[in-house]
């Protein structure tokens, strides 16, 4: 049997997310935030809003989606999982007009409002991330 690429997160990261999504508010706009995770991913973290199909199969509206590389992301420290939560959050908004979830299309938004907050340490965390990842390439690919 083939392994699955996707599976239910560890209950840390669960509550970490779910916190993150409540004190940004997205759930109070009636947001519905689905936390899986993944075997294998370019990104610690990576967020899409969910299909229509999907939305329909699990009965949700408003649904976004974080895919979580579990297994280089339970090893990162706090801070690290913390700030690349709210990266990941950063880009998500609801658009009451249109009365629906949106993403940020312009990657380098989060980026900027992040920068703001944290100064150079933001591109630091950043870096980090994209390096634990690429050290985990490295590995399975030696291996």
């Amino acid at each position: 049997m083939a392994k699955k690429k996707f599976f239910e997160s560890d209950d840390q990261i669960v509550k970490l997310i779910t916190e993150r999504a409540v004190a940004n508010g997205l759930t109070e706009c009636g947001v519905n935030v689905q936390v899986m995770s993944t075997t294998k991913q370019k990104e610690v973290i990576k967020v899409g809003k969910a299909s229509d199909p999907t939305e329909f199969l699990t009965k949700t509206d408003n649904a976004v989606q974080l895919f979580v590389y579990e297994e280089v992301f339970l090893e990162l420290d706090e801070e690290l999982q913390k700030f690349l939560v709210e990266f990941a959050f950063d880009g998500v908004y609801y658009d009451s007009d249109k009365d629906r979830v949106m993403l940020e299309k312009n990657p380098y938004v989060p980026l900027f409002d992040l920068r703001r907050k944290y100064g150079e340490r933001a591109d630091e965390l950043l870096e980090a991330a994209y390096l634990a990842v690429k050290q985990k390439a490295d590995k399975n690919n030696e291996e």
